[in-house]
């Protein structure tokens, strides 16, 4: 079965303070028994918990990755923002940036709610294609959009965080 783990929490568990808030260090993350076929990876972490004050229409997004090479059975702790990424590999901003959150750009956006501990979904697609083209400026809509139709299958980890008592920047 097509799994995806982390070293760092359990799932289900309390994704700890060190890959959340103003540390916005990614969590390592690891998948295995790949399904045959999979000639690539996409990988989104989303917020399924966006409070309604927000006026969000979907979930909030964290990350969003494409183009992971098929060769690739991990992501390394701290491997976005700007860290070790396999080659080819593509990110997109994630809400952060549709917020206007100043210092966030492409790459893992931490968890930091201010209401009440949050679900963060990371989701790990195998895809029957080796590249994919997403535009630069694409959204999670976009992102399903494109990714979904080549999706053999998903793997999930879940963690918790929060509420968080340091204001968001620009709070």
């Amino acid at each position: 079965m097509f799994t995806l783990k982390s070293s760092a929490f359990v799932d289900g568990g309390t994704i700890p303070e060190k890959y959340a808030e103003n540390n916005n260090v990614s969590p390592p993350l690891e998948w295995e028994d790949i399904p045959a076929g999979t000639m690539s990876f996409a990988l989104a972490v989303t917020d399924p918990d966006v409070p309604e004050a927000f006026n969000f229409p979907r979930v909030f997004v964290h990350w969003m990755i494409y183009n992971i090479p098929v060769s690739a059975t991990a992501l390394t702790e701290g491997a976005s923002p700007g860290g070790d990424l396999p080659p080819g590999v593509n990110e997109l901003n994630s809400d952060f940036v549709t917020f206007g959150m100043p210092g966030y750009g492409k790459g893992y956006g931490a968890p930091w709610p201010q209401d009440a501990a949050h679900r963060y979904v990371f989701t790990l697609y195998a895809l029957k294609t080796s590249s994919i083209e997403i535009p630069e400026v694409a959204d999670y809509g976009e992102f399903v959009k494109t990714v979904l139709p080549q999706t053999i299958a998903t793997a999930t980890i879940t963690g918790q965080y929060g509420p968080s008592k340091t204001p968001l920047p620009g709070n």
